[in-house]
């Protein structure tokens, strides 16, 4: 480090007033890429350019920022457990302190990359229908109150369908699937079974009308099959409907 005290074997990091003792060695290759740069400061200026103040006297550097959020981050870097959110902060306010210090969503936790992703798409939602952008002003708060609704309204259905994670409703829907998908493959493979296909040409033979009729000699893997396909059916029309990219 050319730039400090001369002969201070470590520097002090004050974030948001809590302070944090680092030795000039750990310095150089720490975790986070914004405290390393410390480490090539050459002069006031380049410090002043990495954090919001400096102490020459007590070789300390003042960041204005989220205390809290630090020191989950500081305890990440230091191999101590997973990335999650601050109790009680907004995920993109802690998102925000992440890319401060120089990591990325991919070193969240699972769990927490979907909040995140559920909230910036919220965001997105709401800030798309606030600001139409080539509509007029009047036109377009009548306009964006009007279709706000209808898109969160596609933005909720979208994440039931794709993300089954994201509410109870999402989960039994997928569930459902499953289960549709499960008993299609086991009608599929029990229509193949000799005895299955002889009682089928059975009740064939004593009523020639359609499989699919309500009458008595109809085939139940018949019908079973026909509820799959128009679950599969429905569901396809759904995705596509609410998809973000046709």
């Amino acid at each position: 480090m050319t730039f400090g005290r001369s002969g201070a074997a470590s520097v002090v990091l004050n974030v948001g007033g809590a302070r944090y003792s680092l030795s000039r060695e750990l310095l150089k290759d720490f975790p986070l890429r914004r405290v390393s740069r410390l480490h090539g400061c050459r002069s006031e200026r380049d410090v002043l350019e990495v954090c919001d103040d400096y102490d020459r006297e007590r070789n300390e550097y003042f960041f204005d920022r989220h205390s809290e959020a630090f020191g989950f981050i500081l305890l990440y870097v230091r191999g101590h457990g997973k990335l999650r959110f601050a109790p009680r902060m907004c995920e993109l306010s802690f998102y925000n302190e992440m890319i401060y210090w120089g990591l990325e969503g991919a070193h969240l936790e699972y769990c927490c990359q979907r909040r995140l992703d559920d909230r910036m798409s919220d965001t997105y939602t709401f800030y798309t229908a606030e600001e139409p952008g080539t509509l007029g002003r009047d036109e377009a708060r009548s306009g964006g109150a009007e279709a706000a609704p209808s898109r969160r309204w596609l933005e909720r259905m979208r994440r039931t369908f794709e993300e089954p994670t994201s509410s109870l409703a999402a989960q039994i829907l997928a569930s459902v699937s499953v289960v549709f998908v499960i008993v299609s493959m086991v009608v599929l493979c029990a229509s193949t079974l000799p005895d299955w296909r002889a009682a089928a040409a059975d009740n064939r033979s004593l009523d020639d009308r359609s499989r699919y009729s309500a009458g008595p000699g109809r085939e139940p893997s018949g019908i079973i099959e026909a509820i799959c396909i128009g679950w599969f059916t429905a569901e396809c029309i759904v995705r596509f409907i609410v998809s973000k990219n046709k």
